[in-house]
């Protein structure tokens, strides 16, 4: 199949619904990104920030930070990487982030999730029970008086497959979420769901809905999740939700 951009290279990549050669792919992907990074007007020509990167997202972290530096040749950016070690309950690694997040010495911070993870999240934490962190769907906000910015939050992790940093599948060390991961990767092969299924987050996080007050989990009762009360008790007066994988056990 020929690119239907350029109409010469063979497609490669499906962005949006249509196949594209690499190079035209990768052209999609860096508009798309300029376009989300002014937008969001995250960051200014001197500034530094921080990638928070499991293993499993460790590609998408080196491509944003290559992007950053390559959109704006002549800012002075300090972009680090740090690495965050994953944990099989995949709520509790994203309860290190939102942790190292608060406790962070940096206002500018980047998450790499992709769609398809935040799709497969959902889908997990519907069939667990427990809301969690659905709140870091999207592509700019506010916490601890720190800005965070996702530039992938609506981007599948194959729409960056025409990038060389960009390797092997997404993965986590949950086996549940990978199950997940799996099943949607079969049943969604038109990518367009994943630009279209936010919607169905911001039903879920409605904002009466409790937040865990260390790290700002959805939580139904107490004042910290589950977490939290392991690790700040001291913090916490009131007993956290019980998560649907322990009632089940």
């Amino acid at each position: 199949m020929i690119c239907t951009k350029c109409g010469k290279n063979q497609a490669e990549v499906l962005i949006s619904g249509k196949y594209l050669c690499v190079h035209c792919a990768r052209s999609e992907i860096v508009k798309r990104f300029r376009k989300e990074l002014s937008l969001s007007k995250f960051l200014d020509r001197e500034d530094k920030a921080v990638i928070l990167a499991t293993e499993n997202f460790m590609d998408v972290a080196n491509l944003i930070k290559k992007l950053l530096y390559n959109i704006c040749k002549s800012c002075k950016l300090d972009v680090l990487i740090d690495k965050i070690d994953e944990e099989e309950d995949i709520n509790k690694t994203l309860w290190k982030i939102m942790i190292k997040i608060r406790e962070s010495d940096f206002k500018k911070i980047i998450l790499p999730f992709t769609a398809d993870f935040f799709l497969s999240y959902l889908i997990y934490s519907i069939s667990i029970g427990y809301m969690g962190y659905l709140d870091l769907y999207s592509q700019f906000t506010e916490l601890y008086s720190k800005k965070i910015f996702i530039p992938f939050y609506s981007t599948p992790r194959f729409e960056l497959l025409g990038f060389s940093e960009i390797t092997g599948e997404l993965k986590t060390k949950d086996a549940f979420l990978n199950e997940i991961i799996k099943w949607a990767s079969k049943q969604f092969a038109d990518n367009e769901i994943y630009h279209t299924f936010g919607s169905s987050i911001n039903v879920i996080r409605l904002e009466n809905r409790k937040r865990c007050k260390i790290c700002n989990a959805i939580i139904e009762r107490g004042d910290c999740c589950k977490y939290c009360l392991e690790s700040f008790s001291h913090l916490c007066s009131e007993q956290p939700q019980k998560q649907g994988l322990e009632e089940k056990a």
